[in-house]
């Protein structure tokens, strides 16, 4: 479920769910952690670019042909440690990976891009984090929020669930980037390359460390995050939501 290919010293994976919004089902997740961990084994590849396609979203989150099914508590926790397993991939990948993020970055969407390095972000796109307001538990998305851009942006994100456009993710600092649409998978590329001069080793053991919190951040939220959303999911809240997304898919 993507496409790879270089450009030069870049590798350039593109998201290629049948849904244009690119929602992440067990298979994209998987394709995309496979993905990763072949650019970080290559030496020929020296930095990392994820795009969602021309006219086509980063992700607009989980896939709720698959999230609407959970209910066990086994089945929840085997979601979230796949959620995190996810992310996880992104930040221990050493070289630099920078985001292209066109249409919407929803939910898990919005959290994988703040896995990256780097966020670039077409003038029309949208971050949103509306979980709450659906009945979906947004612990890990606190949990990140809280981490790379404070508590109180965290609270404000994650409680009034508003769509994010382009002025206020740069007011967030959500994004290091706001280009036309167009020329968005050309200035990611450009900016990895900027990156990919770097000498190797310093980068390397810099990013590590810089990491090394946030990964074990993340490891520590998966048991709450069961929690939160086993809760959640087990009120059935979310099901009304996932029938007016899905329609007659439901």
């Amino acid at each position: 479920m993507v496409f790879e290919e270089n450009s030069d010293e870049v590798r350039v994976i593109t998201l290629d769910h049948p849904n244009k919004h690119n929602p992440f089902s067990r298979t994209l997740e998987t394709s995309v952690k496979d993905a990763l961990a072949r650019a970080n084994a290559d030496d020929s590849v020296r930095a990392v670019v994820v795009y969602g396609g021309a006219e086509r979203s980063f992700s607009a989150g989980g896939d709720f042909n698959e999230v609407k099914q959970l209910s066990r508590s086994e089945d929840i926790e085997e979601w979230i440690d796949r959620v995190i397993d996810l992310y996880q991939a992104v930040l221990n990948v050493n070289k630099p990976t920078i985001a292209a993020v066109d249409g919407y970055a929803i939910g898990m969407g919005f959290q994988f891009a703040l896995m990256f390095d780097q966020r670039l972000m077409a003038s029309t796109a949208n971050f949103v984090m509306p979980e709450l307001k659906h009945g979906i538990g947004c612990s890990v998305g606190a949990a990140i929020l809280g981490f790379t851009h404070g508590f109180s942006t965290m609270q404000e994100i994650i409680y009034q669930c508003q769509s994010l456009d382009a002025p206020r993710c740069v007011d967030y600092r959500l994004v290091n980037q706001v280009v036309e649409s167009s020329a968005l998978l050309d200035a990611a590329i450009t900016q990895a390359h900027v990156m990919a001069s770097y000498p190797a080793s310093a980068f390397i053991n810099t990013k590590r460390a810089v990491n090394k919190p946030f990964i074990h951040l993340l490891e520590q939220t998966r048991d709450a995050s069961k929690a939160v959303h086993k809760a959640a999911f087990q009120a059935r809240d979310a099901q009304g939501h996932f029938k007016n997304v899905l329609g007659k898919k439901y």
